[in-house]
């Protein structure tokens, strides 16, 4: 009995970092698919709305310097407060804007916040699993990004048109961004209570300078793979909505709710094979199926086409993951999760910036169907070339 509890995921700060994120996840979810018909809405041209939806991760990507020596040197809990008080600030910000230079400030600061709010999480999380489930943990701690993934975008597009309906056009997103802040307030409650262990001045001073806590050299490998990813990763929700609307496929939002379902499941299961198998064992299965995902939307013209393309990128995408964050938080001795966290993001953020930037562009000039073929599957064929050059280099490295 005692032994099963030194290997429970189920720990007070993992509770509490799994139940913040639900919130935050529910916070996103609810309002990312909108934010190009959002941006459209305002008047910005179609390279103008790839570029203001990427500029959240471009400003969370230039402020991680400042972020991830934060994160490791000082209080976490504090900064959790702090974080998620900010993204309250900046959904309320999102719903009084009425134009586009108030909607890129607003922008800004959802950048600001990720910077934080992203790797912070993971590092509590992952410090608060025992090594032989870290992967299986962070596989369940994911869990909170399908849930409002299944429920958000389907909310989200709901309350836009309910809100249109009521109180006139334009009304629906700025109720959206309110119930965003609502579920960014909620997710403050267990920030309050989380407990989190002080680290020792000897501890922190070992850290060095806070130039040293910006990248982990260690992590740089598996930041380069998620970027990779993640280019491809962001594409569905950045441009599903208007993709589907020129097909005239009708309830594309059923799309983010397989995706979400799948994800579900693939997540935690897949979190338990990397930790039983191993990482290549995972990676190069999962690769092929998030690129035949991509293939399936790029070439589909029906509403069913597209739910079978989101559970290939379900079962893709939701097995890379966690594997890989896993496997750079073991890059790196404990005391320096937090720099390793913030590196992995690093390549989030690039990735989640480059995406819909470079396929703003390719849908200008060739369509959306060849930015899907182009943008999605180039990126993940890099990560696989990546992977397969350093692999065995970097599992000598693994802590």
């Amino acid at each position: 009995m005692n032994e099963s509890k030194k290997v429970t995921i189920w720990t007070k700060g993992f509770t509490c970092a799994f139940i913040a994120n639900i919130m935050l996840c529910f916070a996103q979810n609810t309002v990312s698919p909108l934010i190009s018909k959002y941006a459209a809405f305002l008047g910005a041209g179609t390279v103008a709305v790839g570029v203001i939806s990427g500029l959240y991760f471009g400003v969370s990507f230039a402020v991680r310097p400042v972020s991830g020596p934060a994160i490791t040197k000082l209080n976490k809990k504090l900064i959790m407060i702090l974080t998620y008080t900010l993204g309250v600030v900046t959904n309320a910000a999102y719903a009084f804007c009425g134009n586009i230079p108030l909607f890129v400030a607003a922008r800004v600061l959802h950048g600001i916040e990720f910077a934080f709010i992203g790797s912070l999480g993971l590092t509590v999380a992952s410090d608060s699993l025992p090594k032989e489930k870290l992967a299986s943990g962070i596989g369940f701690y994911g869990i909170g990004g399908a849930i409002a993934m299944i429920i958000g975008p389907a909310m989200g597009i709901v309350i836009r048109d309910w809100g249109d309906a009521v109180w006139g056009a334009g009304a629906g997103y700025r109720l959206v961004f309110a119930v965003a802040a609502a579920f960014m307030l909620i997710g403050l409650i267990p920030c309050f209570i989380i407990p989190i262990q002080k680290q020792s001045k000897e501890t922190i001073n070992s850290l060095g300078a806070w130039y040293k806590n910006i990248i982990a050299k260690e992590s740089l490998v598996t930041a380069l793979i998620i970027c990779c990813i993640s280019v491809s990763g962001v594409l569905f929700n950045t441009y599903m909505l208007p993709y589907a609307e020129e097909k005239g496929i009708g309830n594309i939002s059923l799309f983010f709710t397989v995706y979400a379902l799948v994800l579900l499941f693939s997540r935690p299961f897949s979190g338990r094979l990397a930790d039983k198998l191993g990482m290549p064992k995972v990676f190069y299965p999962a690769c092929v199926l998030f690129i035949i995902s991509f293939i399936i939307v790029a070439l589909g013209n029906t509403l069913w086409a597209m739910l079978a393309g989101a559970v290939f990128a379900a079962l893709g995408y939701g097995s890379l993951s966690p594997a890989i964050q896993a496997t750079c938080i073991r890059t790196v001795l404990p005391a320096k999760r937090g720099v390793a966290s913030n590196t992995n993001y690093f390549g989030i953020d690039l990735g989640f910036f480059l995406g819909p930037v470079i396929g703003g562009f390719i849908i200008k000039y060739i369509g959306y169907s060849a930015m899907y073929l182009i943008t999605g599957i180039a990126p993940i064929l890099m990560a696989m070339v990546i992977f397969a050059m350093t692999w065995t280099g970097l599992k000598k490295r693994l802590y």
